[in-house]
């Protein structure tokens, strides 16, 4: 994690305590006798404050746009200074795109690519691969959940329940 990572991550947690009641605990890390790592008793609050820390930063990015526009830089230069691709688009016309309509660049999707995120399931420790809420069965939506899984058996009894289906 970049050291500008750590600062957002050190604000988010600031916010998620100060605004929404979250709480911290330091606890030892797994194999290390010296060594620990804070965390957010429940993340939410820290959802809800990094939405806070990400609006705010779009508001610094608009803030910094404007100056430069103001200060008669292109949409170019302000499409190169976000790191956005020359590929075929007008780099301006994408930056004005991106922060004036809120519209994220077009990005080429990739053949038999499937959207996914990967977690440690807190109740039964095991990586799992997180493909979203879009399919209707649990176990297409996360693999890896361990057999006896305390939290994933549930959402899975359930949808058994509601569609009389087995599997």
């Amino acid at each position: 994690m970049s050291a500008i990572a750590r600062r957002f991550q050190t604000l988010m947690e600031e916010v998620a305590v100060e605004q929404f009641e979250g709480q911290v605990v330091i606890e030892p890390i797994e194999g290390y006798q010296m060594l620990t790592r804070r965390r957010l008793v429940d993340p939410l609050p820290g959802v809800r404050a990094a939405a806070v820390v990400r609006d705010a930063a779009r508001r610094v990015l608009v803030d910094a746009v404007e100056a430069s526009r103001a200060a008669g830089r292109s949409w170019d230069e302000v499409g190169a200074a976000l790191g956005l691709p020359d590929d075929g688009d007008p780099v301006g016309e994408v930056a004005f795109a991106l922060v004036v309509e809120r519209r994220e660049p077009e990005r080429p999707r990739e053949l038999f690519h499937v959207p996914s995120t990967s977690w440690r399931c807190g109740s039964c420790g095991e990586l799992v691969s997180d493909r979203g809420p879009f399919e209707s069965q649990p176990v297409d939506n996360e693999s890896g959940h361990a057999d006896d899984c305390a939290r994933h058996l549930p959402d899975v009894r359930a949808w058994r329940e509601r569609t009389g289906w087995e599997d």
